[in-house]
Order: structure tokens, then C-alpha cells, then sequence
């Protein structure tokens, strides 16, 4: 009897398959389970460490907004812990004091501080309570909804007030509960008031005053409780009922008795049924129009919440589409008809058409989807690369599970660790697919070697993995461990790249886990020679049924009537249900022997047509290296100044490239939509606005090229906490284009087309905004600085000029304009003292008669309308209507204003800005035909070669570039730390100090290969290629950990130090390129650039893929030299005395 084959050691990966297999399993399903439930965002949830302290002093001009607003605002503030800068805005009427923090600063405790510091601010009686603002991207609405009506009931006032409404009490109200929709804002039409317009001569003939009719319409408009009143068992509520039913009950409130005679408002005013006075004008494709703003909660998923909103609002159905085009049979009761949509109906029932214009939502799928297909081809070419060097099917499709195995798996930490679905952390699994491969391509290597050297399968899954285990380790830490460094990096960058980060590390530690445990046992899966052989036994299910009906059958007497039940059940479930299973198992097993025989042989014949010719043109030139590497490696041993020479050329070209390359914070993301954003002068009416701006409205109608929708908003929203600056004199383009192949240059090119109509605008300004992603500022912000004012608007304009025909920029614009005309009123104390009067209480009569002032509330149903009293509009249709105003009603003899004041026509400043107590004028302009350095580098030369700098005057560069130079900084500390991260995890595992700084040579020759490539592509550095940087510093120097822990191997067995450098070379070469392929080619589809949310991606797979490309090519040839020379000069100075059984170095 021959002897059994003698058993390999027993190792957990190739001996319990069954549970590597069930603890795989269970974490690709909690990680498919995960996936269903991550949120699907654009970006990363970023938090600015800025507060905006927002005021307003109705009536008051900049100077004195300044004066009583802000000033005592920034003394209170400025003790904030943790403050970084503090800037303030003074506008008529408004003051904005934004407080900028470091970065790492709990806004919730600054919040919760600079609330307190404004509880001791002592303001103007006449100011509104201070709000503290967050900035956020989320302030951008999510969706743009337009409501418009056609027909004759929305022509003219009682038209616009309808569609108002509607938008107001039905489009509002059915969107505002849908999950994750944090608020609705409806803005243009016409909103409803009522006013009560004040006839002049008849307030002043009976010396009634604004104020006694404004408190005579509150006292009789009122509900009011008074309290409950018990009788017997009923308890009964005590209501005052009196307000107002209709126009006419209003018109008849008696405001006095004068000489025994009633006074009734109807002899003192006109009630009128009106609109609020008018600052906003909407229109969608040139028809006027009401819009609906759609805001999402700051957690809500906003894919989910569009799609909510866009269920809800639905589509007009034609009558022609509402017939069924066949009747259909239906079993059971007929199901009723679905309710009509949001939109069916208000087009049904009002005539008034609702649809969605504009949804960020779609350019989001659309850039998921973009990262997901680059994802998925890119692994779809790393399977193709492995087949072409392993010309294996098997073998490949070992190493392919590991791509969805470890995705799937990361899924589940990304889950815990609130990572959203977003174009961050989809785009590093899109980076790490390439990687995922690495760590099984070297275990699978190994293994393969050792089946080559005669070990059985088993054996050699357990040698082949232990032999690269450690190296597989260093080189996966490696490369998680220069993501540590990432908490440093503050700013933007540390926000936005966090979650790619994560993605990255999780993946890679999914790929270790799979390359170490999951590919043995797969490789280990074939029928060992020492297995002995077994007969299979007869089915579990039918033996104990045959077992079952044999016991039965034995039993005697009346026991088997106890047995009957348990038989009949056995009879009619258990066999029945056995039987099933037998012929489910045989349509499986029909199915597999069809597959096998039929199926995968054609597939294979198919695929071995298209692959096995370049399989093997790669197997034979991966051959033909292997054979010439080992020789190359011993001549330039022999001769390495020549190696050494290339470096150093290699080292002078990148410097000299990198020196040159342009710099900018962030690429620009092309989102398919912008908005051009107009100011005419101060103080132009809204009519005004209309007529200048509606001719190139209709031009931009008449040429629809590539536009989807034109949404024009002119004047303001008084709502808008976002800009402070607007105006009746502003107006807002809002330009959506087609979805396209290139969305990049159609931007680009309706950009220029439109930049040149709104240049022939006279005395506009005119910028273009893009929807917000990282920063709340513009790229080049220039911060002018002195206390004149006037000196101060001669310099802005002075350089404002300068800089605007500058090519490297655009939307060159001023903060410090021409301000609002203003009727400047001045009070003369003596006068008004003379007379018994004080500034306080004219002034605020003045107000109430001019602006208004809204008395009370109308309940209608349920609507509250606002009852405005004022003058009426032919009593102040002038400016000398202002100066007759009756100041003491009442008195022995009226006095006008202008007996008691001086008023006289002015023009004050636009607004007035101060940055930490200092006075500034801000020139802010956006990037034009050049990168951010260059712009930068284009405004500091001009002005400071053409503007002569008055000594108490100078200037500061702000904006993005700022933000750049704080990221760079931090980034920089992020690649040194990274470097050292990766010294001490390779120093611990060679236990070596020298061998370290020998692998880390591949880190230079990789930047050089990166410098290069995004030279050539023209690709400016910025906060991703950073990234990119730093995730080279850990994935490169795998090739040189692989090798050099393979050459140290080999020299613990005996071999010389050239010749184990050479076997290592021979050994090591297919693992390299195989590991570089599948990395650079998974990137591949990330940097053509194609898709939505590309110009996020592509710098980042440049950068990695130019630069591991040209490291492991300069790898090869410059790393054993190195290692020779360091390794060998070493030796000879120190020699070390070997030991006996001296163990590998690993």
C-alpha cells in the first residue's frame, strides 16, 4: 500500500474555506445594504467657520448705518475667541458685520458667544433685532419651479395678485411637507395689500395725525380672550369678536370726534384693494412669471427631495394621452383612477401652468453617474490588463473578484462614518480600483511561482502568501498612512477631500483583508493529492424519510396510532417539499452542464479570439524584459554614473517645470447653468431696469442656441439673505443650458456670446456667477485701503480701470460706486424745541407718511393681508411734497417740514466697508483667459507699476488666492508628514534605516513624471493635484517595497548582492508592471475628462497616472543602483558578522 502524501501545515484561509467564505459574504451584504441607504450629495457637507451679524436700520443712510450699526457691533465682537478677521458692510438701511474664524472653531459655542455680546449692543430704537447668518452652499435653492398663466383672467394686476396666490396657497403648501423640503420661497407677482391712502388736506384740516390713524385701525381689528365664565355644569369661553369683515366696515372706522362730529376714515383716506409696492418683476422664457425656490434640510438627501418634488409637481397629460389606447382585463374590483398631479390640476381647474426649470439634482446623477461608469470601466481594463499578462481565465478571474468584493465592502464604513455618495468619495473608490488589484496580483503571483516551483495547490496558497504577506502589508500601509496627514490640512481642501480620503483608506483595507485571506482560499480550491477519496451518500432529506418508514413499519400494536399524525405530516410536507428540492437541483444542475458545455465554451472561444493574440504579444515581451532586465541591471551596476546622471536631470527638469506651471484653488466645475448678475446706477427705478434690460432679454430669446431656459429676475427679493447689495436697479439672467457631449466648452462658448451683448449696456456692471461648491468668495478680491472715502472711490475707479482690459481677468467691478440720490433732511433742534417738538418723533411721522406703515392685519379665509397707511401717491409724487409735510398735526397753525429742517438733494456713498476697523474699497473680478496665478500675478504687477501709493493708503490681495496660499501651506505639511509616515512604517518593517530612504527615491522620480504630464496637458496645480501628490507618495514606492523586499530575501539564502538584485528583478518584473497597468489604466477613464463633474477628477488621475507610470519605468533602473551603492558602501564600511540561522529580512 503506497503512503499518503504527507499534509501541508494547516492554515485558517485554505482549511476552514466555509468560513472565510460566510465572514466574506456577510460583509459584502451589509456593505450592499449600506449602499441602499448612503445619501447621494454633490459635494461633501462643508461648514465655513463664519458668522454674518445682519441689521436692519430702515430709512438710514450708509454713514449712519455705519455709525450706529456697525461700529458698536465690531467693538462687542471683536473679543471672540478664535476670531481671524472681521468685516462689515454699511448700506441704506442695512449693516452686515461677517466674522471669519480659524478653521477647527465649534461655530455652535462662537454662535452661541457673539449672541450673548449682542444682547449688551445698545442699538437704535428704530433697528430691527440683529440675525447671525451661517454661510452655506445649501443656501442655493435645490430646485426652480415657474408658475405662469395664460388667458385673459391672469391679464393686469387682478391677474399677477391670482398667480401670487396660487403659487402662494397651493403650490407652497402642497411642497412644504414633503419630506426633506426645509422651505418653499415664492417670488414676483403682485402681493396683496390693503391701503389706506391718506388725503393730505384733510389730515391737516382736522389736525389729525398719521399716528392716531394707525393706532385707531389696530384698537378695532382685534380678537382679543377674556378669559371663562362657569354656569352650572357648562364652562364658557369669553371672545372678543370684532375684526374686520370687508373694505367697507374699514372705510367706516371712526378715527375721532371733532365738535361733536364723527370722523370717519373714509373722510380722511381712500381704502383701496392693492398690491404691495412693487421691487421684484419675474419672468421665465419672456413671459412674466411667478418662480418657487425649493430648499432643502441641511441632512435631507437631495436626489430623494427632487424627485419628491418633481413626483408631486408632475406633468400636464393632453387630452389625447388620458384614452387608454386598449382595454385591459382586470381581475377584481376596478382600481380607481390616480389623483391628478400638482400641475394637472392647477392647469385643469386655474388655467395656470407649473414646471420645473431648473434641478440641480440632475447635473448631481448625472456626475455620480459619471464617477460610477469611470469607475466600472476602469475596472473592466484592469481585468483586461491581468489577462494579458497572466493569459489565464481562471487566474484573472480570481483577481477580479477582488474589485466588486472590496467596494462592496468598504460600503459598510462608509455607512458608519456618515459618508454621503458624492463625487469626493465616489471618485477615490474610482482611484482605488486600480489599486484594489495590487495586493492580490503579488499574493496570486507568489502563489503561481510556488506552484511552478511543485507545491500542490494547498501548499502553495499557504507558502506563496506568506512569502509576500509582510510586503503586501507595508506596501497597503504605505499607502493608507499618507492619508493620515489629512486631519492637518485646514480650509477648504481639509473639508472637501476628507471623504476622499476615506473612500481610499476603507477600500484598501478591504483589498488587503481580500488579498490575504479571500484569494488564497479561492486558489487553494482544487482537489489536493493528499484528499482521500469519498462516496457520495445518499440524499439527508429522503435517508430519514426511508429511516422514518422503517421504524414505522417495525412498530407493533397501537403505537403506530400515535405515530399516524407525525406520518401524515411527513407525507404531505416533508416528501413533497424534498421532491421540489430534488427538481430545483436538477434544473440547476441541467443549467450548469448547458453553461459548461455550451455557453462558456463559446464565451471562451469568443474571448480567447479577441485576447489571446495581444495576450500573447505581452506574454512574449514581458518574456524577452525579463530576460534582458537582469542584464541591464548588472551593466548599470557596473557603470551608475549614467543613472545617476539622468536623475539629476531629471531632478533640474522638475523644478524648472513645476516653477512655471499655473495655480489655482479649485478647478471650476461646469454645472450647466450661470447667471449673469447686472447693476445700473444706484437709485434707477424698477421700471427703469425693465426697459433697459428687456431689449437684451429678447436678444438672448431670439437666439436659443444650446439654452434651455432663460429665468429673469429684475429688482430684489427682500428675502435674499444671501446678497445685500440689491436693488430696483439690479436684475439677475439665470441662463440653463442643454444637457451636452462637451458641457465645458458649450459653456464657454454661450458665455462669450453673451458677455459681448451685455457689454453694450452703457453704465452697467455686469459680473457672471456660477452655482456655489467651496467658496463663498470671488477669485480675485482686492482689498483698497484708507479712511477717505472720496480718495478711496478716486483709486477704485482709477484701478478699476486699469485692470478691466486686462485679458487674464473678467467682470471687473468696484464695491465703492456712486451711492442712491437722497433727500437729505437736516433737523434744527432750536426750532423744533421752539415749538415743542424733537427730532425722534418728526422723523418717525416723516417715515410713516412717505414709506408707510402697516397698521394691522385683514383676515381673509385664511389669509392675512396687510392694511398699509401712507400718504397718497399724488402727495408725494414730488420733492417738494416732502418739505410740506405737516409736522405738528394738531397745533395752533400747521408747520411744514421745511420750516423746521433743511432738506436738500444729495448722493451719499453706495456703502462703506471696513475690514478689522479699517476703511476699504473691495476691486472683485473673476478668472478671464488665464489661470488663478496668473490673474494674481497680472493685478499685483499693474498696480503696483502704474498707481502712485499715497503713504497712508495700499492694498491687499484676498479671495480664492488667499484661500489657495492657506491650503498650499497646509498641504505642504500634509506631504511632508506623509513622507515621514511612510519612512517609519518602512524603516519597521526592513528594520533598516538606509533601505527606507532607498525605496523613498521613487517619490521624486514620480513628481517629476507628474510635473510633466500635467505640463503637457496644460493642467494648473491646485488643491487636487496636491491630492494627487500626496497619494503618489504612498502607492509608488510599492514597486520599490516589492523589490527590495524580494532582493532581501534572496540574500538571506547566500546570493550576492548584484546577483540578488538581478534575480529580483527577474522575479519581481511581471508583478511590477502587472500592479502599474491595472492602477494607471483603472484611472484611465477619469482622465479623458468626459462627463459631468470632470474637471474635478481629471487632475487627480493625471497626476497619479503620469506619475506612477514614470516612477516604475525610473524605478526599475534607478533603484537597484541606488541600493547597491547604499546598501554596499555599508557593508563594506560596517560589516555585519551573518548568523547561522539567520531569517529572512523581510
Amino acid at each position: 500500500m503506497n503512503a499518503p502524501a504527507a499534509r501541508p501545515p494547516r492554515h485558517f484561509t485554505t482549511h476552514r474555506p466555509v468560513a472565510v467564505l460566510m465572514v466574506f459574504t456577510a460583509a459584502v451584504v451589509f456593505g450592499f445594504f449600506s449602499f441602499q441607504r448612503l445619501p447621494v450629495t454633490l459635494m461633501p457637507e462643508l461648514t465655513y467657520p463664519s458668522l454674518t451679524v445682519r441689521t436692519e436700520y430702515p430709512g438710514a443712510a450708509p454713514e449712519e448705518v455705519e455709525n450706529e450699526i456697525s461700529r458698536p457691533i465690531e467693538e462687542a465682537l471683536g473679543v471672540l475667541g478664535g476670531l481671524n478677521r472681521l468685516t462689515s458692510v454699511s448700506r441704506a438701511g442695512l449693516s452686515d458685520v461677517t466674522l471669519e474664524f480659524l478653521w477647527g472653531t465649534d461655530m455652535a459655542k462662537a454662535a452661541q458667544e457673539a449672541l450673548e455680546k449682542l444682547d449688551l449692543v445698545f442699538l437704535p430704537r428704530e433697528a430691527e433685532r440683529p440675525l447671525i447668518l451661517r454661510f452655506d452652499p445649501a443656501l442655493d435653492p435645490i430646485m426652480e419651479l415657474s408658475l405662469a398663466g395664460s388667458g385673459d383672467r391672469f391679464e393686469g394686476e387682478d391677474g399677477l395678485r391670482r398667480l401670487r396666490r396660487l403659487a402662494d396657497l397651493q403650490v407652497k403648501r402642497a411642497l412644504e411637507p414633503i419630506k426633506g423640503v426645509a422651505a418653499v420661497r415664492v417670488r414676483g407677482g403682485l402681493e396683496e395689500e390693503y391701503h389706506v391712502l391718506l388725503d393730505k388736506p384733510a389730515l391737516d384740516r382736522t389736525g389729525l395725525s398719521v399716528q392716531t390713524v394707525i393706532d385707531r385701525l389696530r384698537q378695532e381689528n382685534i380678537n382679543i380672550a377674556g378669559g371663562t365664565l362657569k354656569e352650572g355644569r357648562t364652562e364658557y369661553m369669553v371672545r372678543a369678536l370684532n375684526e374686520y369683515a370687508d373694505l367697507h366696515e374699514i372705510a367706516e372706522t371712526i378715527v375721532a370726534r371733532l365738535d361733536g362730529r364723527e370722523v370717519r376714515l373714509k373722510d380722511l383716506a381712500t381704502v383701496v384693494r392693492s398690491h404691495r409696492e412693487r421691487d421684484i418683476l419675474t419672468r421665465t422664457q419672456g413671459a412674466e412669471s411667478v418662480q418657487i425656490d425649493i430648499y432643502k434640510e441641511a441632512d435631507a438627501n437631495i436626489v430623494a427631495v427632487a424627485r419628491a418634488v418633481t413626483s408631486a409637481v408632475g406633468r400636464i397629460v393632453p387630452p389625447s394621452d388620458t384614452a387608454p389606447a386598449r382595454p385591459q382585463r382586470q381581475f377584481g374590483p376596478p382600481r380607481p383612477p390616480p389623483p391628478p398631479s400638482l400641475a394637472q390640476r392647477l392647469s385643469d381647474r386655474e388655467g395656470a401652468v407649473l414646471r420645473v426649470v431648473a434641478d440641480r439634482s440632475v447635473f448631481i446623477e448625472s456626475s455620480i453617474r459619471e464617477v460610477r461608469n469611470a469607475a466600472l470601466f476602469g475596472g473592466l481594463l484592469a481585468i483586461a490588463v491581468l489577462y494579458l499578462f497572466l493569459r489565464d481565465f481562471k487566474t484573472t478571474a480570481i483577481i477580479g473578484v477582488s474589485i466588486p468584493m472590496s467596494l462592496l465592502v468598504t460600503f459598510a464604513p462608509l455607512h458608519l462614518l456618515g459618508v454621503s455618495l458624492n463625487i469626493m468619495s465616489l471618485g477615490g473608490l474610482a482611484l482605488g480600483v486600480g489599486m484594489l488589484v495590487d495586493n492580490s496580483i503579488v499574493v496570486l503571483e507568489s502563489i503561481f511561482r510556488c506552484r511552478q516551483e511543485g507545491d500542490d495547490p494547498v501548499a502553495a496558497a499557504i507558502r506563496g502568501t506568506a512569502e509576500v504577506r509582510s510586503a503586501v502589508v507595508a506596501s497597503t500601509l504605505t499607502s493608507v498612512a499618507v492619508f493620515l496627514p489629512m486631519v492637518f490640512v485646514e480650509g477648504i481642501a481639509g473639508q472637501t477631500f476628507g471623504d476622499l480620503s476615506l473612500a481610499v483608506v476603507t477600500s484598501l483595507l478591504a483589498s488587503l483583508a481580500v488579498a490575504v485571506f479571500f484569494i488564497p482560499m479561492l486558489a487553494s480550491r482544487q482537489a489536493p493529492r493528499w484528499a482521500a477519496d469519498s462516496a457520495p451518500g445518499p440524499a439527508p432529506g429522503l435517508a430519514s424519510w426511508h429511516q422514518f418508514r422503517d421504524s414505522i413499519a417495525s412498530t407493533r400494536g397501537p403505537w403506530r396510532l400515535v405515530a399516524l399524525p407525525w406520518f401524515l405530516l411527513r407525507l404531505t410536507v416533508a416528501v413533497p417539499l424534498e421532491l421540489l428540492g430534488r427538481l430545483l437541483l436538477a434544473l440547476l444542475a441541467g443549467f450548469a452542464w448547458s453553461f459548461r458545455h455550451a455557453i462558456a465554451p463559446a464565451a471562451t472561444r469568443s474571448a480567447r479570439l479577441l485576447l489571446v493574440p495581444p495576450a500573447r504579444l505581452v506574454g512574449r515581451a514581458i518574456e524577452a524584459l525579463q530576460d534582458r532586465y537582469p542584464r541591464w541591471i548588472q551593466s548599470s551596476l557596473a557603470h551608475p554614473l549614467p543613472v545617476l546622471g539622468a536623475v539629476a536631470v531629471a531632478a533640474v527638469l522638475t523644478w524648472q517645470l513645476g516653477s512655471r506651471l499655473d495655480t489655482e484653488l479649485l478647478p471650476q466645475v461646469h454645472q450647466g447653468e450661470f447667471t449673469f448678475e447686472v447693476d445700473l446706477p444706484v437709485g434707477t427705478p424698477l421700471e427703469e431696469t425693465i426697459a433697459v434690460l428687456s431689449p437684451v432679454e429678447q436678444a438672448i430669446l431670439d437666439d436659443l442656441d444650446a439654452i434651455e431656459a432663460v429665468l429673469v429676475t429684475f429688482g430684489y427679493d427682500v428675502t435674499n439673505i444671501k446678497r445685500s447689495d440689491e436693488g430696483e436697479h439690479t436684475a439677475r439672467f439665470k441662463i440653463v443650458l442643454r444637457p451636452s457631449r462637451n458641457p465645458a466648452a458649450t459653456e464657454e462658448r454661450v458665455l462669450a456670446r453673451l458677455r459681448a451683448r451685455f457689454a453694450r449696456l452703457p453704465d452697467a456692471e455686469v459680473r457672471v456667477a456660477r452655482p456655489v461648491l467651496f467658496s463663498s468668495q470671488r477669485p480675485i478680491v482686492v482689498e483698497l485701503q484708507g479712511d477717505d472715502l472720496a480718495a478711496l472711490r478716486t483709486l477704485s475707479a482709477r484701478a478699476e480701470s486699469l485692470l478691466a482690459p486686462r485679458p487674464e481677468l473678467a467682470d471687473v467691478e468696484v464695491s465703492l460706486r456712486r451711492g442712491a440720490p437722497e433727500i437729505q433732511v437736516t433737523y434744527h433742534r432750536d426750532r423744533l424745541a421752539l415749538y415743542g417738538l424733537n427730532v425722534g418723533t418728526v422723523a418717525r411721522q416723516v417715515r410713516d407718511l412717505v414709506q408707510g406703515f402697516e397698521a394691522t392685519r385683514f383676515n381673509l379665509k385664511d389669509r392675512r393681508i396687510p392694511v398699509v397707511v401712507r400718504l397718497a401717491e399724488t402727495d408725494r409724487a414730488h420733492v417738494e411734497d416732502v418739505g410740506r409735510l405737516v409736522v405738528n398735526p394738531g397745533g395752533e397753525r400747521p408747520i411744514p417740514l421745511s420750516a423746521v429742517a433743511q432738506l436738500q438733494l444729495g448722493e451719499g456713498p453706495n456703502e462703506i466697508r471696513r475690514v478689522d476697523g479699517q476703511r476699504v474699497a473691495l476691486l472683485q473680478a473673476n478668472v478671464g483667459s488665464a489661470s488663478l496665478g496668473a490673474a494674481v500675478a497680472a493685478v499685483q504687477s499693474t498696480l503696483r507699476r502704474d498707481i502712485a501709493w499715497p503713504a497712508d493708503m495700499a492694498f491687499a490681495i484676498r479671495g480664492q488666492n488667499e484661500e489657495w496660499e492657506r491650503s498650499r501651506g497646509s498641504l505642504y505639511l500634509a506631504l511632508g508628514l506623509s513622507l515621514f509616515l511612510v519612512y517609519v512604517i518602512m524603516a519597521a518593517q526592513f528594520e533598516s534605516l538606509l533601505q527606507p530612504l532607498v525605496i523613498m527615491a521613487s517619490i521624486p522620480l514620480a513628481f517629476f513624471g507628474s510635473v510633466v504630464g500635467l505640463a503637457l496637458t496644460q493642467t494648473p496645480v491646485s488643491v487636487v493635484v496636491f491630492l494627487g501628490l500626496i497619494v503618489l507618495a504612498g502607492i509608488v514606492v510599492n514597486n520599490a517595497i516589492v523589490l527590495v523586499d524580494c532582493a532581501n530575501q534572496l540574500r538571506a539564502r547566500g546570493l550576492p548582492l548584484a546577483e540578488a538584485l538581478a534575480s529580483a528583478g527577474r522575479i519581481r518584473l511581471r508583478p511590477i508592471l502587472l500592479t502599474t497597468a491595472t492602477t494607471a489604466l483603472g484611472l484611465l477613464p477619469m482622465a479623458l475628462g468626459l462627463g459631468d463633474g470632470a474637471e474635478i477628477r481629471t487632475p487627480l488621475a493625471l497626476t497619479v497616472i503620469f506619475g506612477l507610470t514614470t516612477s516604475t519605468v525610473l524605478t526599475l533602473g534607478v533603484i537597484p543602483v541606488l541600493y547597491h551603492l547604499v546598501v554596499g558602501t555599508r557593508e563594506r564600511w560596517f560589516p555585519v558578522v551573518p548568523l547561522h540561522d539567520a531569517a529572512p529580512q523581510s
